[in-house]
Formats: C-alpha cells, sequence, structure tokens
C-alpha cells in the first residue's frame, strides 16, 4: 500500500512540475514577443456597412480568446472606400487603441 501511495505522490509531483515550468515558458515568452514589434496581425476586410462592426467585434473576440490581446494589432479593411464603413471603423478604432484603418496596400506590404 505504501509503494501505491508514493507511486500516486510521485506522479501527482511531476504533473505539478510540468505544469509550473509550462506556466513560466508562457510567461516569458510573451514576455519576449511583446518587447518586440507586434508579432501578429489580424487582418478584417469589411464590405458592407451592415457587417462592419459585426466584423470587427468578432475580430476582438477573437484576439481576446486566443489571449493575444496587447501583441496582436487588428487592420480592417475597406476594399469599396465605402464612406459610411470608414465612419463606422473610425468609430471603432477610437474605442480599441491595437485596431487601426488599413488599405489593401497594407496588407501586401505586409505579407
Amino acid at each position: 500500500m505504501d509503494y501505491i501511495l508514493l507511486a500516486v505522490l510521485t506522479v501527482l509531483g511531476i504533473c505539478v512540475l510540468i505544469l509550473i515550468y509550462k506556466a513560466v515558458s508562457l510567461h516569458t515568452t510573451k514576455t519576449k514577443l511583446l518587447k518586440e514589434e507586434l508579432p501578429f496581425t489580424v487582418f478584417a476586410t469589411i464590405h458592407t456597412a451592415d457587417e462592419a462592426e459585426y466584423i470587427v467585434r468578432c475580430a476582438m473576440d477573437r484576439i481576446r480568446w486566443l489571449d493575444l490581446h496587447g501583441m496582436c494589432r487588428l487592420i480592417c479593411l475597406n476594399p469599396t472606400d465605402d464612406p459610411e464603413i470608414d465612419e463606422i471603423l473610425r468609430r471603432l478604432v477610437q474605442k480599441y487603441p491595437f485596431a487601426q484603418i488599413g488599405s489593401l496596400q497594407t496588407r501586401k506590404n505586409v505579407l
């Protein structure tokens, strides 16, 4: 019985050490990425004014869900040059500082 208890405690101890190692390595990787210039870019292409806010908010939620907030930028593209879309995007960019309005040329330069 003592051997079984010792084996279970050993396995639990190893699991705890692995979790601590993963947390520390994730923290150091995140701080290294934050020192560089925003390594991740998400492009949101909006074609109609009706879907503009929905697409941008979905992209924001995806960035938060992936836990990339603070090391990711969102570039909103308006290929139709619709002034109504531009107005919606300007309001959303003011609300979310890591979002910006870009052009298709911006996308070509990044890729």
